[in-house]
């Protein structure tokens, strides 16, 4: 025995088949800007809308002709859905506007129409379903809904002002066999605006608002921190330090720092020029059990020798000649200094003696 179908479990494809119908119809193609115009022609197909086919098709062709009252742009997406107490979805293709094709595609938009079946009521709760969710979804969505306004509404915030206009003008709309263009438009999933228009004069289109500055960017990342630039190093200079105690010149291999282990931690050392000359002192050291000379710091200036030293303190062959001429010299000077006493002591001697005679007493006879 076959279960009873369940008017509930009927609608369930239906309901999933116009969904997926409606992603098809609105998500951007590839390659689209993501802020292109999308547009939604809704059409009523309710009984009392048969006799306003006419003026429908007229207020269709016009909207294509104009542009959309120069609203409508190139490349903009154009949909078309159906309703009356149920929605149909998917029945005409998506429209990419070609301006250049207005007419043609006006005319098959037009044959479309007229070949609709006109029955039952209007139901504006079956569009609220999948219309919230493609506002939800666009950035910004015109909705343009060509109906007979013998049904209220109430899932905009226009909800008062739109139902009060269906009821003031119902009577006169159904006499001229003119439908309402109910104009929704709609901004990052909110209503930005409304407007209840009479065919066959023109569209009222509110504009949008401007778009809200994207958010700032904010990242998780620690403040990137300046560069920290190491300080050189600074360089460490030896004391001056003398070994011996002959000062001289030739000081290359006798500077050592105080700390140094080898003669190569040995760094080099700017020497002052020498001004004036100091004499050898022949000092020997006087620590006992050490055979290294004493070391002696010189702090500040030091006067240094133009004479040459070896490391043992003796004077160079230079030094032996001068210290020898020195010794020559003095010794001829100490040699004419001994004639002239001589000399001096001879001549004295006689005259010492004579005036020694003449101060006897005379003898006593």
């Amino acid at each position: 025995m076959k279960p009873p179908s369940s008017p509930i479990f009927a609608a369930v494809p239906r309901w999933f088949f116009a969904g997926v119908a409606a992603a098809l119809l609105f998500s951007p193609p590839s390659g689209r800007a993501a802020q292109e115009g999308r547009w939604l022609l809704v059409f009523d197909t309710s009984a009392a809308m048969k006799k306003r086919l006419p003026a429908v098709e007229a207020a269709v062709k016009n909207f294509f002709t104009t542009g959309g009252g120069g609203q409508l742009h190139a490349g903009d997406s154009v949909g078309v859905w159906m309703f009356d107490q149920q929605l149909r979805t998917g029945q005409f293709p998506l429209i990419h506007w070609p301006p250049a094709n207005a007419g043609e595609t006006a005319s098959n938009l037009v044959a479309f129409v007229r070949q609709q079946h006109c029955a039952g009521k209007t139901s504006f709760a079956a569009l609220q379903p999948l219309l919230d969710e493609v506002i939800n979804h666009s950035e910004r969505l015109t909705v343009i809904i060509y109906c007979d306004g013998q049904d209220a509404i109430g899932w905009t915030p226009y909800a008062e002002g739109i139902n009060q206009t269906f009821g003031q003008n119902q009577d006169e709309r159904k006499s001229a066999r003119q439908p309402f263009a109910l104009l929704l438009r709609t901004q990052q999933g909110k209503f930005t605006g409304c407007a209840v228009n009479f065919p066959p004069g023109p569209l009222n289109i509110p504009p949008f608002p401007p778009l809200p500055a994207p958010p700032a960017v904010k990242t998780n990342l620690p403040p990137v921190a300046a560069p920290v630039v190491p300080k050189p190093t600074p360089v460490a200079v030896p004391s001056l330090v003398i070994v011996g105690t002959n000062v001289g010149t030739n000081l290359a291999g006798m500077l050592l720092p105080t700390n140094a282990g080898s003669p190569k931690n040995f760094a080099p050392t700017n020497l002052p020029e020498p001004t004036n000359n100091a004499r050898s002192t022949g000092h020997q050291p006087s620590a006992a059990g050490s055979s290294n000379p004493p070391l002696m710091k010189i702090a500040g200036p030091t006067n240094l020798t133009a004479v040459s030293v070896t490391a043992d303190g003796a004077a160079g062959p230079r030094g032996l000649l001068v210290l020898g001429g020195g010794l020559s010299l003095v010794a001829l000077l100490l040699l004419v200094w001994l004639g002239v006493r001589s000399r001096r002591r001879e001549h004295g001697s006689l005259i010492t003696a004579s005036m020694e005679q003449n101060r006897r007493p005379p003898e006593q006879n």
